[in-house]
């Protein structure tokens, strides 16, 4: 399971960058995965940026290269953002205003002969009293592409539709969730209605999970902060097995990579 961020953050965590000098490019390429930072400070005005990646997505130069131009991406927005607000509010010494922070760290979710499935979190500051924390979902399909050399996806786009995908899961993992709220919130949920405020399959990243490394027997289900309670209660992650009305929504042409635990063999 990948980590989540702790209950409780805000500002403080926010605001809390690496000492730098007024501007600091680090980029380390090592076999054991990459690491990415790029800080920069004008006076009161600090830019934080870092993105990491382990191995796994090393080993694949085509996939590592795709998540890099994403950050680069994200990089260069944030830099333009940055050096507008420090235009424009940096005399006013109003700290947050022209504080910007961005880390993101791509972890693996599952991994099979042939598939690859990564999720991030990323958290991000842009001003004002907290920052927030967003999970994507990415995945690596080695025998995918018009040469059969491999091609990104979405690990939801594994299913026939989030529609179907919810039809038959929609129960099971309100129900983990209200679990989770039980332990987190100390709260009696035994009244409480499961469905209610339990978000949609749209709202949450969806990826598959493998306890054997061949064939994915779970599903993953995170859910940002204000996602599925209040930004105090931070983010949501939980997974459910799969079941026979999931295999179902599972497309055709992935469905032989996917199980149903402990299903009877006939």
């Amino acid at each position: 399971m990948m980590k989540v961020l702790p209950l409780g953050w805000g500002l403080g965590v926010a605001l809390t960058f690496a000492c730098a000098p007024i501007f600091s490019p680090v980029f380390a390429s090592e076999p054991s995965g990459q690491e990415f930072e790029d800080n920069e400070t004008r006076g009161v005005a600090e830019r934080s940026f870092a993105y990491s990646y382990g191995p796994e997505v090393a080993a694949i130069p085509a996939f590592a290269d795709l998540i890099r131009k994403q950050e680069e991406t994200a990089l260069d927005k944030q830099k333009a953002q940055w050096n507008e607000a420090v235009e424009e509010f940096a005399e006013l010494g109003c700290v947050t205003c022209v504080a910007r922070l961005y880390t993101n760290t791509w972890e693996v979710a599952a991994q099979t002969d042939r598939f690859l499935i990564l999720v991030s979190e990323k958290w991000t500051y842009t001003g004002g009293a907290h920052g927030n924390s967003f999970f994507t979902a990415l995945g690596w399909d080695r025998e995918a592409g018009a040469a059969g050399d491999g091609a990104s996806f979405r690990p939801i786009d594994m299913f026939v539709s989030e529609t179907a995908l919810e039809n038959t899961a929609f129960g099971e993992y309100c129900a983990a969730l209200l679990e989770q709220k039980q332990e987190r919130l100390k709260i009696d949920t035994a009244k409480m209605n499961p469905f209610e405020g339990c978000p949609s399959v749209g709202e949450l990243v969806v990826t598959p999970l493998s306890s054997d490394g061949v064939h994915f027997d779970r599903i993953q289900l995170l859910a940002a902060p204000y996602i599925a309670g209040s930004f105090a209660e931070g983010p949501y992650a939980f997974d459910i097995p799969l079941s026979a009305a999931i295999l179902a929504a599972v497309k055709p042409e992935f469905a032989d990579h996917f199980i149903v635990p402990n299903a009877p063999v006939n």
